[in-house]
């Protein structure tokens, strides 16, 4: 004996409800099409003003040369002021000055947290060529002011400060900092 299948009424109101919502919106939602009016765009780009391969970079060379510079123990000048403006100190100083947070370990080494067997995949900071791991968010800065005797005083300042490559004046009563003699520290792009 062969029965026929029996439908109940809310099975075939679902059934034409799901057809109904499916038949409704066939077009992609408007995120969909923005994500690809925007790569359409970046295509176009690319077509007619690709980006441009050079042989040589002059912002490269110039961060290899302030890299060589302040990892040689140049005499400078460094000079901190509050967020006013107001010169607040000043020193003679060896180098450029050392964000607070710099560390010599990578402070973002991923950690496993509730007992995961795995930590999952993290991008994670890489050390300077100097061999530390480079302040992301801090403004306060060690000074390395010049003692006697070739002495290195660190100074922490929470303030802004500003290393100079060379001799300075400073005259507190109208807040400048005029350089004075000739630069520690030259680039050359020979």
């Amino acid at each position: 004996m062969h029965r026929k299948p029996t439908y109940t009424l809310a099975a075939v109101a679902l059934t034409t409800a799901f057809a109904s919502i499916l038949a409704c919106d066939p077009s992609p939602s408007a995120e969909q099409a923005d994500r690809k009016a925007v790569a359409n765009q970046q295509a176009q780009y690319a077509k007619g003003q690709p980006v441009p391969a050079f042989d040589w970079s002059l912002e490269r060379e110039l961060v290899i040369q302030l890299y060589n510079a302040r990892n040689r123990k140049v005499a400078t000048h460094s000079v901190w002021r509050s967020d006013t403006g107001v010169i607040e100190g000043d020193c003679p100083s060896i180098g450029y000055g050392i964000p607070y947070d710099t560390s010599l370990t990578n402070p973002l080494a991923p950690s496993v947290h509730g007992g995961a067997s795995a930590p999952a995949a993290v991008a994670l900071g890489q050390a300077e060529p100097n061999g530390v791991f480079a302040s992301t968010n801090t403004s306060a800065t060690f000074v390395t002011c010049a003692g006697p005797g070739g002495t290195i005083a660190p100074v922490y300042v929470e303030s802004k400060v500003t290393v100079y490559p060379g001799p300075v004046s400073i005259d507190h009563d109208t807040n400048r900092v005029t350089p004075v003699g000739p630069s520690a520290v030259s680039i050359s792009l020979d």
